[in-house]
């Protein structure tokens, strides 16, 4: 069967001298991934069956009705420290998301300091936005679409990028972000942001973003420190809390 691929956030962005998101208007080079290596990773496809997908349904679900509730086109997802499973839920929410049709969704991967869509996904890329950030790569030659899965597209940092709060600060890092939201007229944009109490990376961006989901982790994430990063978001708007590794949720089952 054939199916018309729907125009890419990408191929939608305007031109603009500055940020050289627009990149002759073609689409995303796809992709393959290894699905035995995503499971392996913990990445949930949504159409598999079990109490993680119907989790992840769940909460692409929560996020769309909250989303277009309030207009919003970009969420960034944020932690309070690492290692709560920010970027895995960041990777299973947009391939969630890309599975709802005429829903398309660019996954940024802002966590400069230490990124890793890329590897989650297990995509082979040889740069990612390190080098647009270098000057030496275009947006268009950075994102990625993953074959068969529709309306899903990419954009990953392959390696650390030094200075990162200045770098994310840069008006040309703000006016990118700012065309790709733009752009997004059918869609979302979803940033994995660094954790908030680490560094002031997330505070550069967070007047980008129309709203935030925070990861938490039982037993793990401290209470004192969520009031904290609740404190620190202001008036960016709270969508929702992800509570991971809850043993309580892999109990029930329908």
């Amino acid at each position: 069967m054939n199916v018309e691929r729907m125009r890419s956030p990408i191929e939608m962005a305007r031109p603009h001298r500055a940020t050289d998101v627009a990149h002759d208007r073609h689409p995303a080079t796809l992709v393959r991934v290894d699905r035995t290596q995503l499971v392996e990773r913990r990445v949930v496809l949504p159409d598999e069956p079990g109490v993680a997908p119907q989790a992840y349904r769940m909460l692409r679900t929560q996020v769309l009705q909250r989303a277009r509730l309030h207009g919003a086109r970009m969420l960034g997802v944020i932690s309070a420290v690492d290692g709560e499973g920010k970027s895995l839920t960041a990777v299973n929410l947009a391939l969630g998301i890309a599975a709802e049709s005429n829903q398309n969704v660019l996954l940024v991967d802002l966590d400069l300091r230490r990124p890793s869509v890329a590897g989650l996904l297990g995509l082979p890329v040889e740069q990612g936005l390190e080098a647009w950030f270098a000057g030496v790569a275009s947006i268009g030659d950075i994102c990625r679409g993953i074959e068969g899965i529709e309306r899903l597209e990419v954009l990953p940092t392959l390696a650390p990028v030094r200075g990162s709060s200045e770098t994310l600060a840069n008006r040309r890092t703000q006016e990118m972000l700012l065309e790709l939201k733009e752009a997004q007229r059918d869609g979302l944009v979803i940033l994995d942001l660094p954790p908030v109490l680490l560094t002031d990376d997330f505070l550069t961006v967070a007047p980008l973003v129309d709203g935030v989901i925070l990861v938490a982790s039982e037993g793990v994430t401290r209470r004192e420190d969520v009031t904290r990063v609740r404190e620190l978001l202001g008036a960016v708007r709270l969508l929702g809390t992800v509570l991971n590794r809850a043993s309580e949720s892999e109990k029930r089952a329908y």
